[in-house]
């Protein structure tokens, strides 16, 4: 089994942006990577084979 960690990044209709490591999990296959749209901003999930991978996501978000 192998660790995932997901990351969950919100982008906002005013620009704001939010993003961090929310879960770790073992599993055999990567997760799903799922998208949410609401009226007012787009929800991603998205999983990682390492968490420096993960991490630096999270970086590169917050600066968008």
């Amino acid at each position: 089994m192998k660790t995932w960690y997901c990351v969950t990044s919100s982008f906002d209709d005013r620009g704001h942006v939010t993003a961090g490591i929310v879960v770790t999990q073992r599993a055999d296959r990567k997760p799903d990577d799922t998208f949410h749209s609401t009226a007012r901003k787009d929800i991603y999930n998205t999983c990682f084979g390492s968490l420096r991978e993960a991490q630096a996501y999270v970086k590169e978000a917050l600066q968008a």
